[in-house]
């Protein structure tokens, strides 16, 4: 004969049997449209109440959504509850290179369920980490201010005082300048990168799971720095500028056809496109200038030569990157 202790544990074990019954058909069922938007609110209210741009996300020039950088991905993973397990390889490469692949898991802390996973790749092979920039350095002053002389004054090289150089002249073979490495040369100095390489792949990783994970890919995006839209490269092929402002900064001007001369100056819309891609960049209009009149030698935009829109581009375009990286830096500097 059962006794009443012994029905009122049953009824009680066959109550949690159907609570948990119900739970786990809540988290296994579709989330309805009113759950979806109110995510994506939450989502967009996190990030004006508690990101800062600059820090949390970045906003790349030319693009229609902000990139999400680390401290932005783990603000995202505390709001939802989730906990980042990191799977970590590492290989090593040729001439002292190296390669991280890390794969992150999201885990939902209340039930331990994994929500999402993404992956990241970083290697001392991307340009970035592999090389360097080496100026030539003047023998007099130390200071890495020599230019190319022009020819009508001479040619040779020149210590350029508006660079802060003392002016000093030197011939066009002289030894002490043309023996000097210079521009992009191979970074010797690798192991400095290791630490550096290993968090960009982690932070690669968490963003991917983190978007993922919370679908929030339509709010924001990652790496863009490499996308161009199409109607920007058909505005490049074609030579012209395209009716719309949004010009990104990573804009590279068609090779003329063969037989026709790319020693004239540009054309204006030439120099609508490489005024618009300074604007987008970030760069100072001064700062920009500066750059062309050293490695130019020319007082004006407008006097640029056709051959050298590329070489222009390539190095606004290098200067969003290392402003980029930058912000990584930044990031990953503050949370140690």
């Amino acid at each position: 004969m059962r006794t009443l202790s012994h029905q009122h544990d049953e009824e009680c074990r066959m109550s949690r049997t159907q609570e948990v019954t119900v739970t786990e058909a809540k988290e296994t069922a579709p989330l309805t449209a009113q759950e979806i938007k109110r995510q994506v609110q939450l989502i967009q209210e996190v990030m004006q109440a508690v990101m800062q741009e600059g820090y949390h996300y970045g906003v790349i020039p030319g693009t229609e959504k902000p990139t999400l950088l680390k401290p932005g991905a783990e603000k995202l993973t505390t709001t939802f509850r989730l906990a980042p397990l990191l799977h970590v390889e590492a290989r090593e490469l040729a001439n002292g290179h190296r390669e991280y692949q890390v794969r992150c898991t999201l885990v939902h802390i209340p039930t331990e369920r994994v929500y999402g996973e993404g992956v990241g790749l970083c290697s001392t092979l991307e340009s970035r980490y592999r090389y360097r920039n080496a100026d030539r350095t003047c023998p007099y002053c130390g200071r890495t201010t020599i230019i190319k002389g022009k020819a009508e004054y001479g040619g040779g090289w020149l210590c350029f005082q508006r660079k802060g150089g003392c002016g000093a002249k030197f011939a066009e073979q002289d030894l002490s300048i043309v023996s000097q490495a210079a521009g992009r040369v191979e970074n010797t100095d690798l192991a400095d990168t290791y630490n550096t390489v290993l968090k960009m792949a982690k932070k690669r990783a968490l963003v991917d799971a983190t978007l993922t994970a919370t679908a929030a890919s339509d709010i924001f995006t990652q790496d863009l720095e490499d996308y161009t839209p199409p109607e920007v490269a058909e505005a490049v092929r074609t030579g012209t500028v395209p009716p719309q402002p949004s010009l990104p900064t990573v804009v590279r001007q068609s090779q003329p056809a063969a037989g026709t001369s790319n020693n004239r100056v540009i054309t204006k819309g030439q120099l609508e496109i490489l005024w618009r891609s300074q604007r987008r960049s970030r760069i100072s209009e001064a700062e920009f200038n500066q750059h062309v009149l050293d490695t130019y030698q020319i007082a004006e935009l407008k006097e640029l030569k056709q051959k050298d829109v590329n070489a222009l581009l390539e190095w606004l375009e290098t200067q969003q990157e290392n402003r980029l990286e930058a912000l990584e830096r930044q990031a990953i500097a503050m949370e140690n």
